[in-house]
């Protein structure tokens, strides 16, 4: 299964818990602080927001700053600089006093989290594991996992007569720790895809980043990708005030995340599984079909049943559409353009931002999120039907 044996599972191990943690301290802790830091700072929920905000932007507009720097100088001086700006970045938000060094802090946190997280864990783990499908999807899986863990790792540190500065300083200290020992240790010199192609799944044809991008399977897996985004942030920052306002209490609203969320891991584990047994593209395909039932779920949603229809719909297509699309771009593409292509999707993908600002002015307009969840379902149809159709490229000349 790969080419360095332990060597390829040590790698597997650190940047999983890179990406644990990267999502336990960013993502999944910036909310938890906010409302301490809005009150000590006396702060507006709009100028807190706008922090997070930033930390989504600079996450994805800098998509193409580690394939930058893993080609010029390698992954480990990637991994190395991603820590060091993930330390700048936590020490600004500890010692935050007003919004610019909270906006700079929130904004370094975007960079660092983009040059430690899937871009160089996915280009290791696809150099290192002869059919990576599962590494990936078991990467992919744990790094999910600390969007879980994340609100308990906060919750631990401040519930010992610690503030939100002291959280600041010990999640960056577990980041810079975590990300200097995977830069020391992966193995960064293994490349499968120098040998023969072992994979069957994954083309042999020697593609390019301009002649893949000139493919409409590019496209349409971008258009996947992005879908994925769409919905999940749609979800995680409307779905409460949607379901509040048709009259479910706010806590069972909120314990829906947590189940998408869990759901969300284990579906990129099942998919590393099922690629062994069912292509990639039939994954995708059904994974959008999930993302579109979960929507129209949480539009009609009333009671327990129909709100874990649309936990399960959204957490299962969220987590099996970020794998199979992920994938799928190895196996149309092959090793060789990977980082680029991947790096450039995650860049495409960064239009989901755009999500809760329609969503919220299409409720600002009709009285209800559920026209956006229609024609969102509507959107991610057309790109599952043109995923269902899809066939594997080919190189001109190959």
């Amino acid at each position: 299964m790969t080419g360095t044996g332990g060597r390829a599972w040590l790698t597997l191990g650190l940047m999983s818990a890179l990406f644990f943690i990267i999502t336990a301290t960013t993502y999944a802790s910036l909310g938890l602080a906010l409302p301490a830091m809005v009150a000590e700072l006396h702060w507006s929920w709009t100028e807190a927001g706008t922090g997070f905000g930033l930390l989504g932007l600079f996450n994805g507009i800098t998509s193409a700053v580690p394939a930058t720097l893993i080609r010029r100088f390698g992954v480990r001086a990637c991994l190395l600089t991603g820590s060091l700006v993930m330390g700048l970045a936590f020490l600004c938000l500890a010692r935050t006093d007003g919004l610019i060094m909270y906006f700079a802090g929130a904004s370094l946190a975007g960079l660092g989290f983009t040059l430690l997280d899937s871009v160089p864990g996915t280009y290791l783990l696809s150099r290192l594991f002869a059919r990576p499908s599962f590494s990936i999807g078991l990467f992919f899986t744990i790094g999910g996992l600390g969007g879980v863990a994340g609100p308990l790792l906060y919750l631990l540190v401040t519930g010992h007569d610690l503030g939100w500065r002291d959280y600041w300083m010990v999640a960056g200290g577990l980041v810079v720790a975590t990300g200097i020992a995977a830069a020391l240790l992966v193995d960064a010199r293994t490349n499968i895809g120098a040998e023969a192609e072992a994979d069957p799944d994954i083309s042999t044809e020697s593609w390019t980043l301009p002649d893949a991008l000139q493919t409409r399977q590019f496209w349409i897996i971008a258009a996947a990708y992005a879908a994925f985004l769409f919905c999940g942030i749609t979800a995680n920052t409307v779905s409460v005030a949607h379901l509040t306002q048709n009259g479910v209490a706010a806590a069972i609203a909120i314990s829906m995340l947590s189940v998408e969320g869990l759901l969300n891991s284990a579906a990129r584990l099942a998919g590393g599984i099922l690629t062994r047994f069912i292509n990639a593209r039939i994954l995708l395909a059904t994974s959008l079909g999930f993302l579109i039932v979960g929507l129209l779920a949480l539009g009609t949603a009333r009671d327990v049943p129909m709100m874990l229809v649309y936990a399960a719909g959204i957490g299962i297509g969220y987590g099996l559409t970020f794998f199979a699309a992920t994938i799928l771009l190895l196996d149309y593409f092959g090793r060789g353009p990977y980082l680029e292509l991947f790096s450039t999707v995650n860049l495409i993908a960064t239009t989901g931002a755009v999500a809760p600002t329609l969503a919220g002015l299409t409720r600002d307009h009709t009285g209800s999120f559920l026209p956006f969840f229609i024609a969102l379902s509507i959107a991610v149809a057309i790109v599952m039907l043109a995923v269902a159709f899809m066939r594997p490229p080919h190189r001109s000349g190959a």
